[in-house]
């Protein structure tokens, strides 16, 4: 038996060490070994309530916005608020800014600089895959960085500043927006798509859209070079190096849903097991101590009755992570659970073929950009309601 420690990994908030135990060629033990101690529960306590929208966003510099919306959000339901139909579309718009922008600084700056590496060298895409992606150097970042700050303007426009905006409220935003403005954020949105289309996907988010199986899939790349799109170009490092074979869990799925209106939002809620979707209730979650730096409480408790106290009496503990659960099983989040319960055909397609892996996690994300055209109607339906 042998270990591998990588780590750590920190290229956005705090440490990450991974250590895996094999045994001919097989992994029989994994720890995720977060090294280090926030305890953003601890800080609020004894703090009056809306300071919540001062402490929460600091929990993450990339995804504040999340965290915001998040803390807004719980104290609107502590208050029994209902939020306007206004206040929900700007702050779905202002989620969806920085959700997007996530989007392109993974994808771009974080995933495929990994195969402009060294090790890749012998192979026959290498020197066009690292003149495109190296870090720092790459083609692709000199385009990708003034579209995605061009992009973050609606941010300033909307929320104030990014990150950290404190205009976002339990009922909605602070912020107004000038009739002007109204005709900047079109424009904004108008060049954003532009390069989705032109460099992104090499094609209109339209034809983008109506991709619902993986043969479809397949057929559209064909009908292209695969250095076409920094799209096609993902394929084709996939298929060379099979990232469908690999990075595959436990195949079930948690979406929380998100960007809630009238009408039930852009992406519903759910869980699914064993491939069917169920409603969710998020009173099935758990939090796990035994492996965590933390004072033990009695078995896997809601998190609403846990405990975030630092405690190094563990001998079996290894690490500051929880380890949450739905119904004490294991569940993927993210990009492609949210694709799957939504009902997008692709993702459905994806996952029975091969499950949820390194490919189909990144289409799924990648897919997440076509709603870059229905959000414009969104934007035009809030700022009219201003």
């Amino acid at each position: 038996m042998s270990r591998i420690v990588v780590g750590p990994f920190n290229r956005v908030e705090g440490d990450l060490e991974i250590k895996l135990d094999t045994d001919q060629g097989q992994v029989t033990a994994a720890r995720v070994n977060s090294p280090l101690f926030r305890g953003f529960e601890r800080i609020m306590q004894g703090q009056e309530p809306m300071d919540a929208l001062v402490y929460t966003p600091r929990i993450c510099g990339i995804c504040s916005v999340s965290q915001s919306v998040a803390s807004a959000r719980a104290l609107a339901d502590l208050m029994d608020l209902d939020m306007p139909l206004n206040g929900q579309l700007a702050t779905n718009l202002v989620l969806a800014n920085e959700n997007m922008t996530d989007l392109l600084t993974h994808f771009y700056l974080f995933f495929m600089p990994d195969f402009a590496r060294g090790i890749y060298s012998n192979e026959p895409w290498f020197d066009s895959v690292e003149s495109r992606f190296k870090a720092q150097k790459g083609s692709a970042a000199k385009v990708m960085l003034p579209a995605r700050s061009e992009f973050l303007h609606l941010m300033g426009i909307m929320a104030g500043k990014w990150p950290h905006s404190l205009s976002l409220q339990p009922g909605g935003s602070a912020k107004p927006i000038e009739a002007q403005e109204r005709i900047r954020l079109l424009a904004i949105l108008a060049s954003f798509r532009k390069f989705l289309e032109h460099t992104l996907f090499g094609d209109d988010l339209e034809a983008i859209a109506e991709l619902g199986s993986w043969n479809e899939l397949q057929n559209w790349r064909e009908k292209h070079d695969w250095q076409h799109s920094d799209f096609t170009r993902f394929l084709h490092l996939s298929d060379q190096l099979h990232l469908a074979s690999m990075g595959r869990a436990t195949d079930q799925f948690l979406s929380y849903g998100n960007y809630p209106d009238p009408q039930g939002g852009l992406f519903k809620a759910g869980a699914s097991f064993a491939g069917a979707v169920t409603d969710f209730d998020q009173k099935g979650i758990t939090e796990d101590l035994a492996y965590s730096w933390m004072q033990s409480v009695n078995g896997p408790v809601h998190p609403a009755a846990g405990n975030t106290e630092p405690s190094l009496d563990n001998e079996a503990a290894y690490s500051w992570c929880k380890a949450p659960r739905l119904n004490r099983q294991v569940m993927e989040v993210g990009a492609l659970a949210r694709q799957l319960i939504n009902g997008h055909p692709l993702a459905a397609d994806l996952v029975s073929r091969n499950g949820a892996n390194v490919e189909s996690r990144i289409i799924a994300r990648l897919l997440r950009a076509r709603y870059c055209d229905p959000a414009d109607a969104k934007l035009d339906q809030a700022a009219k309601a201003r």
